[in-house]
């Protein structure tokens, strides 16, 4: 890929919003319920927020093992364990 290739991609990709894969957050939005995750995935994404009940931002350094998967209307959806917890949290994958 020449220079001039390469400063188009990146111009075009800044033109649409789009980023190289970057490092993920530290946090993720994590649910008692698929039902309170549910209803946060059902806002539009600017509006969704860690702020209703049953949902908490975690730490992903918190965030074990996969115990329950769940498939619904086509979204996937986990129930990840917790270090220092006795019960999964759900997450959109």
């Amino acid at each position: 890929m020449n220079s001039g290739t390469l400063l188009a991609s990146c111009l075009a990709l800044g033109l649409l919003g789009l980023r190289p894969a970057q490092a993920q957050e530290p946090t993720l939005v994590a649910c008692e319920s698929l039902v309170a995750l549910r209803l946060l995935t059902a806002e539009p994404p600017a509006a969704r927020t860690a702020e209703r009940p049953g949902c908490t931002r975690v730490a992903r350094d918190r965030i074990g093992a996969v115990e329950q998967r769940a498939m619904v209307g086509g979204t996937p959806y986990e129930c990840l364990s917790l270090k220092d917890a006795e019960r999964c949290v759900w997450v959109v994958p």
